[in-house]
């Protein structure tokens, strides 16, 4: 351990699906940054046992020990919750913010390793939000919805492949008979994960109450709440919309030189569940509400493209849903005049 006195110390977290890599970063009393050390660990029960232990002998048992990790899908999760569970502070943070601090650094290399230790530093340097596990509700929600997901998904795939079927020269009854029964059968499976989801936001009087407001949303309903929920935990760890639409990948990208200038688009690099979920209830609420109408027609003029235009909808619908959440109001049209503009 080093002989300076530590103010704070954190360990940064670069986690996968099979392995992690963990860095002890501290900050000394004169604001120096120590690199303290680092190894890998397998993301796994015993992995993680293994280095609650080593984090333990590292650290400075005087100073209270932090860890930061970022949200990267589930992989994060069992060993945010076993931090959490043990009494230890855990912050995890949106991945775009992550990588911002980690290019304000100027490294030339990117390897695990260095993420871990950037991480790390950037908890000793940043105020952090604590994060706090979602509850078991909305853990359970997101298993369905994205369940339901992906057997939408399938059933376009199948539905796709019978149209072709239809369209062929030679094609057998039994092929056009097992594609309808599968066709059937998810659609059977979507029906009941769609009742799974509707009694399991019944049964929460909070969470029903806040969704009720959401699906008062033209052309938002149950499923499309539930989704957006979900994959954003609650909206647990975002202080306003720009954070959001950054972790959905609606961040507008802007390519541009001297007297260049190229096309912006957003990144999708983002929770494409999300995405998934606002990409028809978009063309409804254009449908429906005359301020979304106007301002999909600005932009269709503007760009060209019905596609763009409709993103941008996408984007204001999803922060439209977010101050509905967290102002808990139901829709009028001053919030949707302000959203629209």
């Amino acid at each position: 351990m080093i002989n300076q006195q530590i103010l704070k110390q954190n360990i940064g977290i670069d986690i996968s699906k099979d392995a992690f890599d963990a860095y002890l970063v501290a900050l000394t009393k004169e604001l120096d940054i120590v690199s303290i050390g680092g190894r890998r660990f397998k993301n796994t029960d015993k992995g993680i046992e293994e280095f609650v232990k080593w984090a333990e002998k590292k650290a400075n048992p005087a100073v209270e020990l932090e860890f930061t990790m970022e949200s990267t899908g589930v992989y994060y999760e069992n060993l945010a919750y076993t931090l959490f569970e043990e009494g230890y502070i855990v912050h995890v943070v949106l991945p775009n913010l992550a990588k911002k601090y980690i290019e304000s650094l100027g490294l030339r290399s990117k390897t695990d390793k260095l993420d871990a230790k950037a991480l790390g530093q950037m908890g000793v340097e940043r105020k952090l939000s604590v994060w706090h596990p979602a509850s078991k509700n909305i853990r359970i929600l997101k298993v369905l919805t994205r369940e339901r997901t992906k057997r939408q998904k399938e059933k376009t795939v199948v539905k796709n492949q019978l149209h072709a079927l239809k369209h062929s020269k030679d094609r057998p009854a039994s092929s056009i008979q097992r594609l309808t029964e599968l066709i059937n059968f998810l659609e059977q499976l979507i029906t009941d994960i769609d009742k799974e989801i509707k009694q399991l936001i019944t049964e929460d009087e909070v969470l029903n109450l806040k969704v009720q407001n959401i699906i008062s949303t033209p052309g938002l309903g149950i499923t499309t709440a539930a989704s957006v929920i979900a994959e954003t935990n609650g909206f647990a760890g975002f202080n306003n919309i720009k954070q959001l639409q950054s972790f959905a990948g609606y961040d507008i990208k802007i390519r541009e030189s001297g007297k260049w200038k190229g096309k912006s688009k957003i990144s999708k690099k983002g929770n494409s569940y999300i995405r998934y979920a606002l990409y028809f209830p978009a063309y409804t609420i254009i449908r429906k509400s005359p301020h979304y109408k106007t301002f999909y027609d600005r932009l269709l003029d503007k760009k060209g493209e019905s596609l763009i235009a409709a993103t941008a909808v996408q984007r204001k619908l999803l922060g439209l849903i977010y101050t509905l959440w967290k102002k808990d109001v139901c829709f009028d049209p001053d919030i949707e005049s302000k959203q629209a503009a």
